[in-house]
C-alpha cells in the first residue's frame, strides 16, 4: 500500500472472491483507507468459487453490502479458463448476483476470461437496471467490446496490454470511448511488462501490486497518442462515476 501511495494511487477497488475472504477484504478496506488512499471493498462470488458453496450465501452476501453503501458486487462472472466447472451452475450464480446488484443499486466487476460472448449474454438484460457495469481485465475482440460499450460499461485494462504481442487487447484499448475506460493492475495477477514484482511466487513467478498502475496508464497513454497525465485524470474521473456515483 506504501508503494503504491508512492506511485500516486489514489483508489483501489479490492474485490473478494468467495465467502471465505468477504471478511478479510473488509479488513483490508477498514485498515488501508486514509487520507491518501482510498481501498474500496467488493463482494462477491467468482466463477471458479461456485461449486460448494452454503446454501445461505446470498444472505450473507447481501449482510456484507449492507456493510459498505459504497461497496460493489464483485468480482463476478463467467469463465473459460477453468473447464471442469459447470457452465451453468456459474451463469446461475452470476443471475442470482445481478439481482442482488440491481434491487440494492449497485454496480458490477465482471470476469469473463475465455468466456467474453457468454459474459455478455449474460448481463445484457440487466445493464440498463445498474448504477455501473465494470468488464475487468478485459481482453476480447472489437466486436465484443463494442457490444460492452452499447450497454454502456466500463472496459477496464490490465498489465497485459503492456504485452506488445497483445495485439487484440491493445487494439481494444485504443478503440475504446475515452468516457468509458478504465485501469488496474488486476494484482497479484496480469503482471505487466517491466513492472516490479511484490514478491515472487513459489515458482518463482512475480507477483503484481498496485504501484505498477502507472506501467499500465503509459502504456495506454502512448497507445492513444495522449499524455499519461490525462489518461491517469480520465480513468481516475471514470472509476468515481462508476464506484462512487
Amino acid at each position: 500500500m506504501e508503494r503504491a501511495i508512492g506511485a500516486q494511487v489514489t483508489g483501489i477497488c479490492c474485490c473478494a472472491t468467495a465467502p471465505a475472504d468477504w471478511q478479510a477484504v473488509k479488513a483490508v478496506a477498514a485498515d488501508y483507507t486514509s487520507a491518501r488512499l482510498v481501498v474500496l471493498p467488493a463482494y462477491g462470488i467468482h466463477p471458479w468459487y461456485v461449486e460448494g458453496l452454503p446454501d445461505n450465501w446470498p444472505e450473507l452476501l447481501e449482510y456484507y453490502l449492507d456493510q459498505n453503501v459504497c461497496a460493489p458486487v464483485g468480482e463476478i462472472g463467467v469463465d473459460g479458463i477453468r473447464k471442469s466447472i459447470s457452465r451453468e451452475l456459474q451463469r446461475r450464480v452470476l443471475t442470482i448476483q445481478l439481482e442482488l446488484a440491481v434491487r440494492l443499486g449497485r454496480p458490477v466487476v465482471l470476469h469473463g476470461a475465455r468466456a467474453w460472448g457468454d459474459l455478455v449474454e449474460c448481463v445484457q438484460p440487466f445493464a440498463s437496471r445498474l448504477p455501473a457495469v465494470i468488464v475487468h481485465g478485459f481482453s476480447s475482440s472489437s466486436e465484443i467490446m463494442r457490444r460492452f460499450v452499447a450497454m454502456g460499461a466500463y472496459l477496464s485494462f490490465a498489465g497485459s496490454v503492456c504485452n506488445p504481442k497483445a495485439a487484440t487487447v491493445r487494439g481494444a484499448a485504443v478503440q475504446v470511448p475515452i468516457g468509458q475506460l478504465m485501469i488496474e493492475t488486476d494484482a497479484p495477477d496480469l503482471f505487466p511488462t517491466g513492472g516490479t514484482p511484490a514478491a515472487m511466487d513459489e515458482n518463482n513467478r512475480p507477483i503484481n501490486q498496485p504501484s505498477n498502475l502507472k506501467l499500465i496508464c503509459d502504456e495506454i497513454a502512448e497507445l492513444r497518442h495522449i499524455a499519461s497525465d490525462v489518461i491517469a485524470d480520465i480513468t481516475a474521473s471514470n472509476a468515481r462515476a462508476a464506484f462512487l456515483s
